[in-house]
């Protein structure tokens, strides 16, 4: 049966619990282990919740035709490489895991006792994978750029039909870089969420942090957003990564964003005496002597709210002053008589 929520590495992530930020370095080192461990330790900084990898073998997943396959190929990360950046993100107290793309890479970081693994979106199809990677029984994180609900719904189905209880959580994502604001259909991680009542999140390929706010405004979970050291450095995702100022500002945005939203609640959150304040009272438009019979023209409705309210002045006219009222005094009921 679907779990609402998920736990990573301790973290408590879906409803009520605030957005869980992943930086995502990707292949933005270059296959360069100490570039990866410097990004690591700047991620950290800008106060992610985790950092991400993307683990392959080139050769099992892309053709050797691609224009893509030496790029990758050459940002390949040995698992000793990953042992050690692990060891130094424990360190620093932020998470890393990684994208796995196929088995072999699964069980690397398995051995390496994952906190998570993350599902990219090109993969959401290849249910061999999908299968491997439920049987390791860790929390799941599946990208679905490109994915019909369908698509999903299969995808989940092989995971839990592998490990019935597998935490999952859902990412909606738009694939292609950069993602126009106008497409990203955030709506749609509503029905993701009432489908497969999992944690659901948003994989964000747009530039600035404006759509990761709009997200979590309407509920994400989750935030992923590529992360570089240099924007206009080589390499196929600096481009529409964030870099750390604005890696720090979309923590520091999804956060205020998520403290805003507030319960399905209405209910003043000002103190009774500035309610008070704003609102009006009945007051006296003239000087109302001590038992004149009060009549509506003798009645104002200003500010502060300290007196009678507006909606009893039927219950005021016809009543006589029990003490002299002067001009604009606000009019309490002891000034009344009964």
């Amino acid at each position: 049966m679907p779990q609402l929520g998920l736990e990573i590495a301790g973290r408590q992530i879906g409803p009520g619990n605030p957005p869980y930020v992943i930086a995502e370095i990707g292949i933005n080192h270059g296959g360069s282990a100490d570039v990866a461990r410097e990004m690591i330790s700047v991620a950290a900084a800008t106060g992610v919740d985790a950092v991400k990898l993307q683990t392959f073998k080139t050769g099992c997943f892309l053709s050797r035709k691609s224009a893509y396959f030496d790029v990758l190929a050459a940002a390949e990360l040995s698992p000793k490489d990953l042992k050690a950046l692990s060891e130094h993100a424990a360190t620093l107290g932020v998470t890393l895991f990684s994208a796995v793309f196929d088995e072999p890479s699964a069980d690397v970081w398995n051995d390496l006792n994952a906190a998570a693994f993350k599902i990219a979106s090109g993969d959401i199809t290849h249910l061999p994978l999908l299968r491997h990677v439920a049987a390791l029984d860790r929390p799941v994180i599946l990208s679905s750029g490109g994915a019909t609900m369908i698509e999903i719904a299969r995808g989940l189905g092989e995971m839990r039909a592998v490990s019935p209880a597998l935490p999952v959580a859902v990412l909606h994502c738009v694939s292609h870089y950069p993602t126009q604001p106008k497409e990203a259909n955030l709506a749609c991680m509503a029905a993701i969420r009432a489908a497969f009542d999992c944690p659901v999140g948003f994989s964000d390929h747009t530039l600035g942090t404006a759509t990761a706010v709009a997200a979590v405004a309407l509920g994400a979970d989750i935030i992923e957003k590529h992360f570089t050291l240099d924007r206009a450095a080589e390499g196929p995702d600096h481009a529409l990564s964030a870099d750390p100022d604005d890696m720090k500002r979309l923590v520091a945005d999804v956060m205020v964003a998520w403290e805003s939203i507030g319960k399905n609640k209405k209910a003043p959150v000002e103190s009774a005496d500035h309610v008070m304040q704003i609102r009006r009272s009945l007051v006296a438009e003239r000087l109302i002597k001590k038992g004149e019979v009060v009549t509506r023209t003798m009645l104002g409705v200003k500010r502060p709210g300290t007196g009678v309210q507006s909606a009893d002045i039927a219950n005021v006219i016809g009543k006589r002053a029990a003490a002299d009222i002067d001009a604009d005094d606000v009019i309490t009921w002891d000034l009344l008589e009964e």
